[in-house]
């Protein structure tokens, strides 16, 4: 693919999306927001994800962010199912995207997943800037966190940023793989979650890095849902790294 495909996404579903959104919508950047029904205290509301979805994508993330590998098949498939009945009824339109609570999947749930007509599914797994071998396993290029050490050891291993501060902060994390984006191209997503930027005061650290990452030329700025309609059958191939 000739052009760098840049695209975000944030779980959970709370009232912060909304500012999260704000910023999005200033500097043109696209964000797919993963979505429960009764997970966190103070919740988006219908007109907040009508809100949410005139501009970016909302997708599914189960009704109660449950680990979907120590629940039964069968509560499994409700939460699959429940949250996708639940958006769209809302929403008035197709559900395409999901990710799995914590990061958690097997094959039974990822075959659940496609069944339930979900084009795609979204992990929490570092892998660089490659497209995804198998849709329903995508993988991130970077976490939006200083939260999680081994995913940062994790992302600055995998893409080889060898360099101190890459380990030790996400914002130059972000910047640096971003940098190695533009010469690699592929697809560069960044994850991670509104009220953690809150909790830790970070608000202005996403900005910079929104801002670095920004209206670039030949990049293309797409939600995640968008990424895999665009790719079709390339789905499957091998990117560069």
């Amino acid at each position: 693919m000739s052009k760098l495909i840049a695209t975000t996404s944030w779980d959970d579903g709370t009232k912060l999306d909304l500012k999260l959104a704000e910023l999005l919508n200033k500097y043109g950047i696209r964000g797919t927001f993963y979505i429960t029904k009764t997970y966190l205290d103070n919740p988006l509301g219908k007109d907040d994800l009508r809100t949410l979805d005139e501009v970016h994508e909302v997708s599914a993330h189960t009704l109660n962010h449950v680990d979907l590998t120590k629940v039964s098949l069968s509560q499994a498939k409700e939460e699959i199912e429940g949250i996708k009945a639940y958006l769209e009824d809302i929403l008035g339109h197709k559900i395409h995207m999901f990710c799995y609570p914590y990061g958690k999947y097997n094959e039974n749930i990822k075959e659940m997943v496609r069944a339930s007509g979900f084009i795609g599914a979204r992990t929490c797994e570092p892998g660089g800037l490659v497209f995804p071998r198998d849709p329903y396993q995508w993988h991130i290029t970077l976490f939006a966190s200083n939260d999680s050490p081994f995913m940062a050891w994790q992302i600055w291993w995998k893409t080889r940023l060898w360099k101190f501060e890459a380990l030790s902060d996400w914002e130059s994390r972000a910047k640096l793989l971003f940098d190695i984006a533009l010469e690699k191209r592929g697809i560069y997503h960044i994850y991670g979650h509104s009220a953690e930027f809150e909790g830790n005061n970070s608000w202005d650290k996403f900005e910079r890095v929104l801002d670095y990452i920004s209206k670039r030329q030949g990049v293309q700025y797409l939600t995640n849902g968008k990424v895999f309609q665009l790719l079709g059958n390339e789905i499957g191939d091998s990117g560069d790294e």
